[in-house]
């Protein structure tokens, strides 16, 4: 020791020896944590906190990429092209057929007292003169895989496979190309066609609009209810540590009345009492000497500084000790606001038109909001007055 005390000085002696004659005094505990951290928020690391996200649903990802007149992709295209073209020339006989019945029949009905007449204006088609499989072709050709955009190459074969379809169809009604043929057609089927396939255009961009808006409602509705979800853990979390907290604190005070030095040993131990007792508190009730000023912020409302100053008096230890029962723990106090308990007095008085909140810890919680504490305050208030206990 005398090495020691050579090596280091007395001064570090002294301190050593201090500390360790006051080893109940020491802090031993973890490292007090910085009050702007997260850790100061919540028990739980980010890892624990994204551990909760689940995976985001979006299918438009599966098209972010997709080229439809590229690569493969081209050629996906030009089998969709083949298969809808044979498709198309495989329906044309049948078509061709009923169409020309369809033809002959209406023209004996209107033209019932001209049969020459009639027989001249019948449509006679050869076989494979009515053909779909070219237009069925170019829109096959041209419409890609993704439903959520409509492209311009899409427009394009729609109004151009349209048109097609017009000309085919204009024979079995035995409309010619005309004096003033247009491509080879009738310039009103053709005009016709192009109209309808500009029909077809918006009623395909409106839908596809309509499965984005649809898509991206959902993504947005899956990364709230992530945040929802992430916040309500976070917050559960929260109410536990803060619960902790608010018992380990409780049971701090209390244990400051219940120990060895002079805690709950009542009066029989011996105790000196100011005779002048006005009133009688029990356990767990808050003090607020500056109830009065707290009251004018509370008419101003000013939320936030009635917070504050319930939060001050919780904060500095305004609370009655022990259990909360007159029976088992009455505490008198004084004209002069001292508060007797067990062998002597708290360290704190209560003053003139004091708030005295009974029940504390469960009325207020460190996690509360400015209003949510503004509020109780106020059914607090209403209580004192309806049990004639506010003056």
């Amino acid at each position: 020791m005398k090495n020691a005390y050579d090596l280091v000085g007395p001064n570090a002696m002294n301190k050593y020896f201090n500390n360790s004659n006051n080893m109940q005094g020491q802090n031993f505990g973890p490292p007090r944590l910085n009050p702007q951290s997260s850790g100061a928020y919540t028990p739980l690391s980010a890892r624990n906190i994204y551990s909760y996200t689940p995976e985001i649903e979006n299918p438009m990802s599966e098209f972010s990429d997709y080229k439809p007149y590229q690569g493969q992709n081209l050629m996906m295209q030009g089998m969709q092209g083949l298969q809808f073209g044979g498709l198309g020339a495989k329906l044309s006989p049948s078509l061709q057929k009923f169409g020309t019945n369809l033809q002959h029949m209406y023209a004996d009905k209107f033209n019932a007292a001209n049969p020459l007449a009639a027989q001249k204006s019948k449509v006679s088609l050869e076989a494979g003169d009515f053909d779909l499989g070219p237009a069925a072709a170019v829109y096959g050709l041209s419409q890609n895989q993704n439903p959520y955009d409509y492209t311009q190459t899409e427009k394009i074969g729609t109004l151009a496979s349209t048109a097609m379809a017009a000309g085919q169809l204009g024979k079995l009604a035995g409309i010619g190309a005309g004096a003033n043929p247009m491509f080879g057609m009738h310039p009103g089927l053709l005009i016709g066609g192009l109209l309808l396939g500009r029909f077809f255009n918006k009623k395909k961009g409106d839908k596809a609009k309509k499965l984005q808006k649809e898509a991206i409602a959902d993504v947005n509705k899956q990364t709230g209810d992530i945040y929802t979800s992430r916040e309500e853990a976070i917050q559960e979390q929260r109410d536990k540590m803060l619960s902790s907290q608010q018992a380990k604190m409780y049971d701090q005070r209390e244990a400051r009345y219940g120990n060895q030095y002079g805690g709950n040993y009542r009066a029989d131990q011996g105790m000196k009492m100011n005779d002048d007792i006005v009133a009688e508190f029990t356990g767990n009730e808050l003090i607020v000497n500056d109830q009065d000023a707290l009251e004018k912020d509370l008419a101003q409302g000013n939320d936030a500084r009635v917070a504050s100053r319930i939060r001050k008096a919780m904060h500095g230890g305004k609370i009655t000790p022990g259990p909360e029962t007159h029976k088992n723990n009455p505490m008198p106090v004084d004209k002069k606001g001292n508060i007797y308990a067990g062998g002597g007095t708290l360290p704190f008085k209560v003053g003139k038109g004091a708030g005295i909140y009974d029940h504390a810890t469960d009325q207020f919680k460190l996690s509360m909001t400015d209003k949510e504490i503004s509020g109780v305050v106020k059914n607090n208030i209403n209580k004192w007055k309806s049990n004639d206990m506010y003056s």
